[in-house]
């Protein structure tokens, strides 16, 4: 007979994922492309080992969802949205693999899928929603070994996969190694370990292939961020991180770190968790950059409140739980017309929403003023990435900020439109003359900037090493 905590009760998880799903999917469309999705879109059309600031699954989802659905934004949001749910089936998985029933498991996929944090992230296609899916799946193959009943190969496997998602699952798989030195030897050695070694490392070749062709240039990137990188005090980073947990939530993640402390066998679990969030805290990295490990502390803690709450707590929480959610909810997802989420501040404390208005304004405005010219050099990988994707009569589209400094296009002729270029920012050409201004709905990084025409000192080959160097 099978034991109720070995049961994957599917059926209300199903619902649950269905809902969030639901939610996501409803606003997925309301706004507009992001300037980051604009960037991965780009790159989806250039598949290469790897990118400045990212590695390559990112680019191989942005191809398939262009393949799938061509250039519907809600198709494009999709892939995120469906990220999500698989984050929240994994932490239902977790928290059966810790004895839960039917109800520590759909505690888990709530608490986790409602969270502020998957409920923002996946409503963007950004590598951040497939690194908390891949995150998840790295600890729950790593508790299944701490349990006697996981395979090494397998997470060799969701190791590899992880780091060609985002750099920063590193950190967590550095600190479950440390740990298992440290309480877990046994596990490192059994057999597979190695092979799991080889595997994961196997899948990091082309990446690896690629750093090594362009001088280790995310290296560089991640060692030397640019001010947007970085903009999140000490502070703001653990009250955010509360906050993305949600606040409700967080004696829950409390509980989980505390019932993997207690249990020698998956101690090296809970350090992870506190390990990963303190190393970020400690390095300067975002919040959202130990936020995954957070979300398996939550689907941990599923089984010992599930335990705690009798029914009419579970009530009271669940009330406090949705209304804290539906507070935060403009913040999270675009809710509200653009006008009353800008008239009310909301643009202004979401910084997403304000680039994700304008984008195919600016590709037709640059349509109309790029006639006779032979290149467009945008600011900014946003600029370029819209005009690439919206623009109709557009010469080729140049940038040096980040991978665009890789893409040159070949252009022979000298006559340039400038876009976003201040004329202390092009040095590099001659005749220099403003012709419009970027108009915007909303004040954001683009709004007011300049639009100029001039001409190239030399051919775009000639004078690229002064346009990359803008950047530097």
């Amino acid at each position: 007979m099978i034991r109720e905590s070995d049961r994957f009760h599917l059926r209300p998880l199903l619902l649950v994922v269905a809902a969030k799903c639901a939610l996501n999917l409803a606003f997925a469309g309301r706004y507009g492309w992001q300037r980051d999705e604009l960037y991965y879109a780009v790159a989806g059309r250039r598949l290469q080992g790897g990118y400045v600031e990212f590695p390559p699954v990112t680019a191989l989802l942005s191809a398939a969802a262009h393949a799938l659905f061509g250039w519907s934004l809600v198709g494009f949001r999709a892939f995120a949205i469906f990220a999500g749910a698989g984050t929240m089936l994994v932490a239902a998985l977790v928290a059966r693999e810790l004895g839960g029933g039917a109800r520590a498991q759909t505690i888990a996929a709530v608490t986790v899928g409602f969270s502020p944090l998957l409920i923002a992230t996946n409503g963007l296609f950004q590598p951040v929603s497939f690194d908390q899916l891949a995150t998840m799946v790295v600890l729950w193959l790593a508790l299944r070994l701490a349990l006697g009943r996981g395979s090494w190969p397998l997470l060799g496997l969701a190791a590899g996969i992880g780091l060609e998602t985002k750099y920063t699952l590193a950190g967590p798989l550095v600190l479950l190694l440390a740990t298992f030195l440290v309480w877990r030897r046994d596990v490192l050695r059994e057999r597979g370990f190695l092979f799991a070694v080889a595997i994961a490392a196997a899948l990091l070749v082309p990446n690896l292939i690629w750093e090594a062709q362009h001088g280790w240039t995310s290296v560089h990137w991640f060692l030397n961020p640019p001010a947007s990188a970085t903009d999140e005090t000490r502070p703001e980073y653990v009250v955010n991180l509360l906050l993305v947990t949600h606040l409700v939530a967080v004696p829950v993640a409390a509980a989980g770190i505390v019932a993997l402390l207690r249990d020698r066998r998956l101690r090296p679990l809970g350090w992870t968790v506190v390990g990963t969030a303190l190393a970020y805290l400690v390095l300067g990295g975002k919040s959202y950059y130990a936020a995954p490990v957070v979300l398996f502390a939550l689907a941990a803690g599923a089984v010992p409140f599930d335990r705690w709450a009798t029914t009419r707590r579970l009530r009271w929480i669940g009330t406090a739980f949705v209304a804290f959610l539906v507070l935060l909810l403009p913040l999270g997802l675009p809710v509200l017309p653009l006008r009353t989420a800008d008239r009310l501040g909301v643009v202004d404390a979401r910084s997403d929403y304000q680039d994700e208005v304008g984008w195919h304004a600016l590709a037709h405005r640059a349509d109309g003023l790029a006639r006779a010219t032979d290149v467009v050099v945008t600011l900014n990988y946003g600029e370029a990435g819209a005009l690439e994707l919206f623009g109709r009569d557009l010469p080729p589209v140049a940038s040096g900020d980040v991978t665009f400094r890789y893409w040159r296009p070949e252009v022979d002729g000298r006559r340039a439109l400038l876009v976003g270029l201040s004329k202390g920012d092009a040095g590099f050409c001659r005749g220099y003359r403003v012709v419009a201004r970027i108009a915007m709905p909303v004040d954001n990084e683009e709004r007011g900037h300049p639009i100029a025409r001039c001409t190239l000192e030399g051919s775009l080959a000639e004078v690229w090493p002064r346009v990359v160097a803008l950047y530097d």
